[in-house]
């Protein structure tokens, strides 16, 4: 089986009994098209096939349970480079990781001779390795990025909103929500009179899914009465920059109501594609 990550966020998975790729993320199957797919698939079963092979030359002749293990991936980076890195485990320990400067496998762990060259002589060839880091794998990534920003269009741009309430003590809480975000990558940032006074980063493992493909980070801050024109809130995020005041209307004064700002500006992003193959 495989599954295939775009930024830490599960979008693909393939199972070697169906042999057939699978959208996990409504916006990628509504927009990527059948070729897509098909290529997805196509790419996977010819991994699964040299991972059973390889599987199969590992074990020779022990009839055991035994797996074989591949995480690969690559990044388009804001400069323009590629990364990339492709290691291979068996039964759950590292075994090998490619080597993109010298363009050779080595050893995770400290072994013997031996057992490197055993290992090198039934990894894929450096060539396979090379190709796929630097061609098929960015190509891959690219379409898929360029599919969810076309469905990011469905809902519109990002949005900030802003909240206050109010406690006894006479401190004002600030909080500031952003919606509608994809990748879920973001930083919030606190201006006062346009300067960071507080900065969130948010990432897969923190920002909130929105239920829709979606996601919205959010962060508070304490003021005090009187304050509150002196705010505001910066987003920074692969898709845009978007900054909400916290000036409120008279009558959003009397119903502590938000504030919110759809402006938006193209940035770069950083996106990775990760796919972690499993074979028995």
């Amino acid at each position: 089986m495989a599954h295939g990550y775009i930024d830490g966020d599960l979008f693909l998975r393939y199972k070697g009994d169906r042999r057939r790729a699978e959208a996990l993320r409504a916006r990628i199957k509504g927009h990527a098209g059948a070729e897509t797919w098909a290529r997805e698939t196509e790419g996977l079963w010819k991994m699964d096939k040299q991972l059973r092979r390889i599987l199969a030359e590992v074990t020779g002749q022990d009839r055991g349970l035994h797996t074989i293990q591949v995480t690969l991936g690559c990044e388009l980076q804001r400069n323009g480079n590629i990364g990339g890195f492709w290691r291979l485990g068996y039964d759950g320990q590292d075994a090998l990781t490619f080597d993109q400067k010298i363009l050779t496998w080595t050893m995770a762990v400290p072994s013997t001779q031996q057992t490197k060259t055993f290992w090198e002589t039934h990894a894929p060839r450096t060539d396979q390795v090379k190709t796929f880091l630097k061609g098929t794998c960015p190509s891959q990534l690219q379409r898929h990025l360029n599919s969810l920003r076309n469905s990011q269009m469905d809902t519109g741009p990002p949005k900030v909103n802003v909240t206050r309430r109010r406690y006894p003590v006479g401190r004002i809480t600030l909080t500031c929500w952003a919606f509608n975000l994809y990748p879920p990558v973001a930083t919030l940032t606190w201006l006062r009179d346009g300067k960071p006074v507080q900065q969130h980063t948010f990432g897969p493992r923190t920002i909130l899914p929105s239920g829709d493909g979606t996601y919205q980070p959010r962060t508070s801050i304490w003021v005090l009465p009187g304050q509150e024109p002196h705010f505001t809130c910066h987003l920074k995020h692969c898709r845009s920059n978007i900054e909400a005041p916290t000036v409120l209307s008279h009558q959003a004064r009397q119903t502590d109501g938000t504030t919110s700002s759809a402006a938006a500006l193209e940035a770069s992003a950083l996106c990775t594609l990760l796919v972690l193959l499993v074979s028995a």
